[in-house]
């Protein structure tokens, strides 16, 4: 399959999951993200003050106008028109001046060097050729820039068996991400720091609509943390990560 071809393949089932309301339907399964989300935007809101920023992924659910009182601008972008078209309503609605959405390929940028300081973005770049965005990121972050994303994983099987189950809430190009995924990443910038979500906390989601669910998460978020430092074989199992990556390598010349 060739890259335009995946890249037309995304934007039709984003086009169409914005527009039927499919994304709310795969939403709901996140809702015990209390987690890794607070934690995701306390490094954001540490990251942006002052800053230039590029959300990547937007529509219904973007970041921008929480963050757009911290930063200086920020640019969200998709490449799913629909999105693009609803990110841009809520921004009107909520009279946002330092924030705007456009059409665009995060593998291919159509922004100046060195002109972002911050990355950001929730379950976006399992869907990209990592080795184009990671050289886009690159160039346009400053040398002391940053990445910060939450992202799936792609090495517990039990997971991987309802993702085959489920073909039709994601898109056939998409691939969470393997260890070899992040070593990449770490080749990518001088630091890297990968927090690990999820297990245990799988077994709250059932409970979501009961008043135990958020002791219930609290508890099993805690085993999972546990899990994860004392026996760290223990992340393979891991759904998700918060991705954590600063000072990009310079391009080679």
């Amino acid at each position: 399959m060739t890259a335009k071809t995946r890249i037309e393949n995304e934007k039709a089932f984003h086009n169409e999951s914005f527009s039927t309301g499919l994304r709310s339907q795969i939403d709901s399964y996140y809702e015990i993200f209390i987690g890794i989300r607070a934690e995701f935007k306390k490094r954001v809101s540490h990251s942006i003050q002052g800053k230039r920023a590029l959300e990547l992924g937007c529509g219904p659910t973007t970041f921008s106008p929480e963050f757009s009182h911290l930063a200086s601008h920020i640019k969200g972008i998709d490449i799913s028109e629909e999105a693009v078209r609803q990110s841009e309503e809520i921004a009107k609605k909520n009279g946002l001046n330092n924030v705007d959405f456009e059409v665009m390929n995060a593998e291919e940028l159509s922004l100046p060097a060195q002109s972002i300081h911050l990355i950001f973005g929730s379950g976006i770049i399992h869907h990209l050729d990592l080795t184009a965005f990671y050289m886009e990121a690159r160039r346009v972050l400053v040398p002391e820039g940053r990445i910060l994303f939450m992202e799936p994983l792609g090495h517990n099987p039990i997971i991987n068996a309802y993702r085959k189950l489920t073909p039709g809430m994601r898109t056939p190009d998409e691939h969470p991400l393997l260890k070899k995924d992040l070593i990449q990443l770490s080749q990518n910038f001088e630091n890297l720091n990968i927090k690990y979500y999820y297990f245990w906390s799988l077994f709250a989601i059932p409970l979501r609509r009961f008043k135990l669910f958020k002791p219930a998460l609290r508890v099993l978020d805690g085993l999972d943390q546990l899990m994860f430092k004392w026996i760290p074989g223990s992340k393979n199992w891991a759904w998700y990560a918060l991705l954590d990556a600063s000072n990009p390598k310079p391009l080679p010349q």
